[in-house]
């Protein structure tokens, strides 16, 4: 990608390390309401930070880091694993309550509960920006920039998969991260097989989608509970 690898090195130190900074400044606020100016303007400016290195003192095309346009069978590819994680995670939670358990994981409770008591539209903004900032942040600059560096595409995938693993830590706890890094290595694999970073953004913001409908979900699941004993005393 740069013609000089400390132009690339810091350019993966930006992406890499500016939202994991972030993260974890921020990671004191956990128990109290989002940020929810504060979440957005801080996502989306590092992000911004790292398109205008690449493009203004890199001068690289944003195809240097997958983000290339018509590649219909690749979105085709991430669209249909979104859904399939997406679905899974949909009848997960459906199984959990019809078992007694919780529908939620005790792991991510707080985290979600977080997120489920913020407004309709700031859920919908998160997935977005998560689809976008974080693939970009976490998988297209910093994979290709890093197999330039090292020569090592499996450190270039590795490197970024684990600390975008363990910068959700600055919002979840440390058993939520078995998730994300299952998640995150089926992007980190769905980029690396089609090299087209739209994909991923596709697939990440339909499985990070299950914030928006996980609400109206529970709430039928919990009046679902709630009819069935009195069915059974009925009889």
């Amino acid at each position: 990608m740069s013609d000089s690898p400390v132009t690339a090195i810091i350019g993966v130190v930006l992406a890499l390390g500016l939202p994991t900074l972030f993260s974890f400044l921020y990671r004191d606020s956990q128990g109290q309401p989002m940020n929810i100016r504060r979440h957005l303007l801080t996502t989306w400016g590092c992000c911004l930070t790292v398109l205008a290195w690449l493009l203004l003192w890199e001068q690289r095309p944003l195809s240097s880091i997958g983000l290339v346009w018509g590649n219909y069978l690749a979105w085709l590819i991430g669209a249909a694993l979104g859904l399939t994680v997406l679905s899974t995670s949909v009848l997960s939670v459906i199984q959990a309550s019809k078992a007694g358990k919780a529908a939620v994981p005790e792991g991510s409770e707080a985290g979600l509960t977080r997120l489920l008591s913020t407004p309709a539209w700031f859920r919908w903004a998160v997935v977005i920006t998560a689809g976008v900032t974080e693939e970009i942040m976490f998988r297209g600059y910093p994979i290709e920039s890093l197999h330039e560096i090292t020569g090592s595409l499996w450190l270039a995938a590795l490197i970024p998969l684990t600390v975008f693993t363990l910068a959700h830590l600055g919002g979840w706890s440390w058993s939520h991260l078995v998730g994300v890094l299952f998640g995150g290595g089926l992007l980190t694999g769905l980029y690396l097989w089609q090299r087209d970073l739209v994909a991923c953004i596709i697939a990440h913001a339909l499985i990070d989608s299950l914030i928006i409908f996980l609400p109206a979900l529970l709430k039928k699941l919990a009046a679902r509970q709630l009819v069935q004993p009195t069915s059974l005393n009925a009889g």
